[in-house]
């Protein structure tokens, strides 16, 4: 009774605190009031030391006890029953002075762990007859350690190898008793402290050894010794001694036997060579396993420094004394680890809310954990979430912690746990059921209510008493029924319960002012003062109810250009998705996988790791200005690192930085180091090489290894306090400690150097690991991959992309610089949002969260619908990234066959897009990944191509159910829409459990007519774009809490074609004429397609637009090949407001090309760039009071620039021979460029385009450009263009008549060159209609 009174009045105490005991003078205070005396069988607390201890002993050696727990804390000087500690015996002090075992349950084969040299009281260690198979030199490398052990006996088991010299030289050893085993080789030089010695029935061999000091007892009966002088004995009688393995076994071997089930020790069994311990040398650990032990390492808060990339792991069976790193971790042969056990290390766990990461699942090899008495605070559910996911876990023990909240019922039924330990925490709620497989479960010393579930099989050994059950006799243990469980008043925590999304858990409070006195008082008062403090119990909130949050707008486009730019391959990623908040657990559905946001939806942390990325971070990461933890461990990633981070520098508040084991090169940024808020970088096993910069101040830990860098560490005032480089080619470690690579190559690489503008890089190919020794050649660098002018074919497209989509970026401009793959975001450049090859054609647009971008009301992708030698301009074209707020509103989605379409954007999610999909779409040869999510479409889902590889609908308005696939899709979303059933895709979100509701999904009333589809409100749309345009910073907030009701508008395939007006008719077919239109649709009676029509509904007028009356609005006839001039009935056009005539091959004279223009009246869009057009810019254009954008980029026009009127707020002149200085008007640009002329002052248009006038080619036509013509008066100067010639290209020029003055006579043979002016007045040269060899005279429009 009195040993319970003392159990019950240390269990109040926490558990950390309770490894923190008073004084032993204290503690034989407390035995001597409520212990009787010794006689009676007496009991003391065991110390911190001795739990930690006993803790490590049961996790070796496996242990089943059930009262071998913290909480149990009593053990007897004298031999009877206990309370606790089964064969643990104390002395008065409560200092563990033996622990003796003898049959029962076998134990592990260890080794004896390093703790046990804290038991400064322990003299006997007696393990006879456990059938522990082990070799004793690898089973008692800790033992030497253990300064008083005086006696240890192990008879009766399967030792083998050779006796270790340090155990018969432990200057206390006194009895050792190892008889009845396997042990071969010499016996070492005894101590001269040994009295006994009891070596029978073993297999050694040679001859005793000659003690210095008589032995008092000693036995060597039954064994293979050739003398016994010193020891009296016998050889063995079954004559085997000369046979065992063979006759012998090689160096780095022992001999050891095969033991079977049922095997008795002493019995005769063949034996065969083992590997020994000191052939088990340290591993590097495995690539992948290192990276998700990393991960595991920043998770939990893990602070052992030797937890690094470059550290040597113990391999199992290996010795502990050899060096090696990675404390705690046991790794296989293949250096994958199978065990980690970090045994009271009080202080090793430091987050606040420490868990197991998902990727913990990748450690398949992982059979044991083991984390007792670490005094881990947080919620068991969130913390231990995913170990359900490790397929070969054993062994769990998370005893003696402060882990608090229900047990989830996955752990309890992993396939493999056998035993599981979560004895002394503060766990409760019912016991979930229990899998068959389990043999070992310990859950005393909690508040678990309710009664022990019924397992599936008795369970040989079960805990659980000192918790608040009603009922344990499932439990199969003496501890059945009620007698030994916690009274009502400790099982009224927490008031009696706590409301739903609320868990029962120690007060954090306390343990913060445990752990301040800790830190503020000397040691010895600080364990007093802790150890009286208890741990009231108070309702928390579930880590499970801090519920995911939607993300900042700002951050949400920021994180899609993220997720564009590193190919980021998480679908759940989209507009919309939630984003698991810093407290939350894993447990809770969200999207935004790998990010972490606080309450405000602002991403804190991004850790993606062990994916496939590529690409470079975006400039749009500046507006993560909550963001602290980036993590890209082993993911691949093939990048010069300064192209990759050249963005980082503007996350302000970047403190840890991760990119270990990838494919990384080139010389590490100085803006890296010397990042403001940056405390930690890690850029292990990678292939960097160059010089280290100077490092900043505020650097904590910089690891290194792993990688080619050379010279010597740089020398800083404030050294790093944690830093590795090990394996490295540097010179001199001063510093930073490290090591040369032992490979060999740090002079070898890539030549032995690379020149300037190159960078060393590795060639990886598939199935590569990272920090393999694979090849490395000279790549360019990053810095020596300039930006370069598009394509001309190229940029045409793109500028009719411009305008089809109504994108407003001021430097998409013919004079713009392209970006491409390589190049520094840094370097100024424009086509904002492209990224073109080396030839200077697109390849990828992304156009992320631009607002306000797309301002035509129906936008929409047009490719030429002609076919020429121009119309596959954007076949570079791999990927187009639209998303996220950019607001593209319409339902044609690819408007032409796929054919034409093979390069359709891949990335429409978080619009405006309405109506069904377009099933060309979705079955484009080429098209892998194509993402819609986040949008209003409607209508079922039409069938797939087998090419697709990844689709995202998520959040529409889709019905019917999921189209069977031809092939499984490896990533499909199609969650919250209307379906009825999405198994088909083949995710987790199966079923129709995560799909819209009834009354989301009745939409447009059930239903729109023919003809009409059910789109979201226009008005509520100009609603939100009024309160952005007249509110400060608050209107994306407003703009954000607005719905869009969806209502039925007229589908833009029901805006049918119509009849051209008569008068209109007549004029086009007269600008047919004059301007040799190719189309052979331009008919009298033909249909025009309408503004808000569709190009999928059959018309005629191709490349024309018409109001509802039948009016051209708009002429768009590109990438043709035109001649001529505009006609004097283009008059009658009263309506057209825009012309295009982009690539269109036009041989003419500015002036007579457009002398009739101003007379159309509406004309406020003319664009003519990318031609052969010649001569001086008419006043009359730049005049015309309606006109507001023109275009003239990429001709051959000279003479100055005449004054441009107040009206133009768009004016592109780059690319021509204008001289002068632009003038000064009353116009107020929105967008004027000049670049790339022969002006002397560019200042009024734009003053950035003074440096970037032409060079040379100014002196066209044999003379300089001046302020005057250079042909002098009625004279011109044109291009000599051929058949192959490209416009903006650099061609002779020659001087000619204006307006002509040849004879009609010298065009009349076909010409293979065309001098324009050639041909006699009235007249011009033309390409023949039906051929492209030859030019012929026509008479011109007048």
């Amino acid at each position: 009774m009195a040993t319970s009174q003392l159990r019950l009045q240390r269990q109040s105490a926490p558990p950390l605190l309770r490894l923190l005991l008073p004084s032993p003078l204290l503690l034989l205070l407390l035995c001597t009031l409520l212990v009787p005396p010794l006689g009676v069988g007496a009991g003391q607390l065991l110390d911190a030391s001795s739990v930690g201890a006993l803790q490590a002993f049961k996790s070796a050696l496996g242990v089943t006890y059930s009262d071998w727990n913290a909480d149990l804390d009593c053990c007897f000087a004298t031999c009877g029953p206990t309370d606790g500690w089964t064969n643990v015996f104390c002395d008065g002090d409560g200092q563990v002075t033996d622990i003796t075992f003898q049959g029962g349950s076998p134990l592990s084969p260890g080794p004896l762990p390093l703790q046990l040299s804290s038991l400064t009281a322990l003299t006997y260690i007696m393990l006879r007859q456990l059938r522990i198979h082990a070799e004793l030199k690898a089973f008692t490398q800790h033992l030497s350690a253990v300064s008083g052990l005086q006696r240890f006996d192990m008879a009766y088991n399967f030792l083998y190898g050779s006796i270790p010299a340090a155990l018969v030289t432990m200057p206390a050893l006194t009895i050792l008793a190892l008889p009845v085993n396997y042990l071969t080789g010499s016996i070492p030089q005894l101590g001269s402290q040994l009295v006994e010695l009891i070596l029978a029935s073993n297999y050694l061999s040679s001859s005793f050894p000659n003690p210095s000091t008589p032995l008092a007892s000693c036995s060597a009966y039954s064994t293979c010794l050739t003398d016994f002088t010193g020891c009296p004995g016998s050889v063995r009688t079954s004559g085997v001694c000369g046979t065992i393995c063979g006759g012998g076994c090689g160096e780095g071997e022992a001999c050891a036997p095969l033991v079977e089930e049922g095997t008795m020790p002493g019995n005769t069994i063949p034996m065969e060579c083992a590997v020994s311990i000191d052939s088990v040398p340290p591993r590097l650990m495995h690539t992948s396993a290192a990276a998700a032990m990393l991960l595991l390492r920043r998770s939990l808060g893990v602070t052992f420094t030797d937890w690094t990339a470059t550290s040597l792991c113990l391999v199992s069976g290996g010795s502990m004394l050899t060096p090696h790193g990675w404390t705690g971790v046991r790794c296989d042969s293949q250096g994958h680890p199978i065990a980690i056990d970090i045994t009271a290390t009080t202080g090793q766990f430091l987050l606040p809310a420490p868990s197991f990461p998902s990727v913990v699942s990748t450690l398949q090899a992982l059979s044991s954990i083991a984390l007792p008495g670490n005094g881990i605070y947080t919620e068991f559910k969130a913390f231990a979430w995913h170990l359900s996911r490790l397929t070969s876990l054993k062994h769990l023990d998370l005893s003696s912690n402060v882990l608090y909240g229900p047990i989830h019922s996955s752990l309890l039924t992993i396939p493999t746990l056998t035993s599981l330990t979560l004895s002394d925490n503060y766990l409760s709620g019912c016991i979930p059921a229990l899998g068959s497989q389990l043999l070992s479960l310990s859950l005393s010393s909690n508040y678990l209510s309710s009664s022990f579930p019924m397992p599936p099989t008795p369970l040989p050994a079960c805990s659980a008493h000192t918790n608040c059950l009603t009922d344990v006799s499932a439990c199969n243990t003496s501890e059945a029924g009620a007698g030994n469980q916690r009274s009502a008043s400790e099982c009224a925590i927490c008031g009696g319960g706590c409301a739903e999304g609320v868990v029962c858990a120690p007060n954090l409070m306390v343990l913060r002012r445990a752990q301040s006195m800790q830190s503020t008082q000397s040691t010895q008062s600080a364990m007093a003062a802790a150890a009286t403090l208890s741990y009231p119990m108070s309702c928390f909130r579930s880590r499970d109810s801090f519920l995911p949050v939607a993300m900042a707008p700002d951050a949400v486009a920021a994180m899609l250009a993220l997720k564009t730019g590193l190919h980021v391959p998480f679908t759940d990623w989209v507009q919309g998705a939630l984003c698991s908040v810093e407290w939350g657990a894993d447990s809770t559905t969200h999207g935004w996988t790998a990010v972490t946001c606080n309450g405000e939806g602002h991403p804190t942390a991004i850790a993606i790791d062990l994916q496939e990325l590529s690409g470079s971070f975006p400039s749009e990461m500046s507006a993560l200005t909550a963001l602290t933890h980036i993590s890209l461990i082993n993911d691949r990633i093939v990048a010069e690192i300064g192209a990759l981070a050249q963005n980082l520098p503007s996350i302000t508040n970047l403190q840890y930085l991760d990119m270990a084991y990838n494919f990384l090169y080139g010389f590490i940024p100085e803006t890296l180091l010397t990042l403001p808020a940056l405390t930690f970088l890690s850029l292990s096993v990678n292939y960097l090489s160059g010089s280290i910069p100077q490092p900043g101040s505020q650097l904590l830990e910089l690891a290194l290894s792993s990688n080619y860098l050379s010279s010597s560490f740089p020398s800083s005032p404030t050294p790093i306090p944690t830093c590795t480089a090990f394996s490295t080619c540097l010179t001199d470690f001063t510093g930073c400690p490290g090591s040369l690579r032992t490979s060999g190559d740090c002079g070898t690489i890539c030549g032995g150097g690379c020149g300037e503008g190159e960078a060393c890089a590795p060639l990886v190919e598939e199935g590569i690991e990272p920090g393999s020794i694979i090849p490395m050649g000279c790549a360019v660098s990053i810095e020596s991959v300039p930006p370069r002018l598009m394509h001309t074919s190229a940029a045409t497209a793109m500028l009719l992309l411009k305008r089809s989509l109504g994108v407003t970026f001021t430097d998409w401009t013919t004079a713009s610089l392209c970006l491409t793959p390589g190049g520094s975001m840094l370097t100024p450049h424009g086509w904002t949002g492209v990224l073109c090859d080396s030839q200077g054609h697109p390849i990828a647009i992304n156009i992320t969260d631009a607002t306000g971008q797309f301002r035509l009301p129906a936008p929409s992708f047009l490719l030429s619908s002609q076919p020429s030698r121009r119309s596959q301009a954007l076949l570079s074209l791999e990927t187009a990234s639209i998303p996220s707020s950019s607001r593209l509103r319409g339902t044609c989605l690819a408007s032409r066959p796929s054919s034409t379409c093979k390069h359709a954007p891949t990335d429409l999610s978080s619009n405006l897009l309405y109506g069904p999909i377009h099933s060309s779409l979705v079955t484009i040869a080429t098209l892998t990944s194509l993402t819609l999510s986040g949008n209003y479409l409607s209508g079922s889902i039409p069938a797939l191509g087998s090419q697709l590889l990844s689709l995202s609908l998520a959040s529409n308005f889709l019905s019917s159910s999921f189209p069977t696939l031809p092939t499984p899709l490896p990533a499909c979303s199609a969650h919250t829409n209307c379906l009825t059933d999405v198994s088909a895709c083949n995710t987790s979100e199966a079923g129709a459990g995560n799909q819209r509701s009834g009354s989301e999904c009745a939409i447009c009333g059930g239903g729109c007519a023919e003809g009409k589809v059910c789109a979201p409100n226009l008005m509520v749309w100009r609603r939100a774009k009024s309160m952005q345009s007249t509110q400060s910073t608050l209107a994306v907030a407003a703009v954000a809490t607005l719905s869009y009701p969806m209502s039925c508008f007229t589908s833009r395939d029901s805006f049918l074609p119509v009849a051209m007006a008569p008068a209109a008719a007549a004029a086009m077919l007269a600008l047919k004429t004059s301007l040799h239109v190719p189309f052979t649709d331009w008919l009298e009676g033909a249909l025009c397609s309408v503004e808000w029509g569709t190009d999928s509904t059959t018309h005629g007028w191709t490349a024309v637009t018409c109001n509802g009356d039948g009016h051209p609005t708009a002429i768009a006839i590109n990438l043709q090949e035109l001649s001529g001039s505009f006609p004097r009935q283009v008059s009658a056009l009263t309506a057209l407001t825009h012309i295009s005539l982009i690539n269109d091959r036009i041989v003419a004279e500015m002036g007579v090309l457009a002398a009739n223009l101003p007379s159309i009246p509406n004309l406020q869009y003319l664009e003519l760039s990318y031609n052969f057009i010649y001569g001086t810019l008419p006043t009359a254009i730049l005049a015309k009071d309606t006109l507001t954008s023109i275009s003239l980029a990429s001709n051959y026009l000279s003479g100055s620039i005449p004054a441009v009127g107040s009206q133009i707020s768009e004016l592109h002149l780059p690319h021509n021979y204008l001289t002068g200085t632009f003038p000064s008007s009353g116009a107020t640009f929105a967008s004027c460029t000049c670049a790339d002329n022969c002006l002397q002052s560019a200042v009024n248009c734009n003053a950035g385009d003074e440096a970037l006038q032409r060079e040379s080619g100014c002196d066209i036509c044999s003379h300089a450009i001046g302020t005057v013509q250079p042909c002098g008066a009625n004279r011109v100067c044109a291009p000599e263009v051929s058949p192959a010639a490209e416009p903006a290209s650099l061609l002779p020029m020659t001087c000619h008549a204006s307006g002509g003055k040849k004879s009609k006579r010298a065009c009349k043979k076909k010409r293979s060159v065309c001098h324009p002016l050639q041909c006699g007045a009235g007249y011009f040269c033309v390409p023949f209609v039906r051929s492209c060899k030859g030019y012929k005279c026509v008479k011109l429009w007048r």
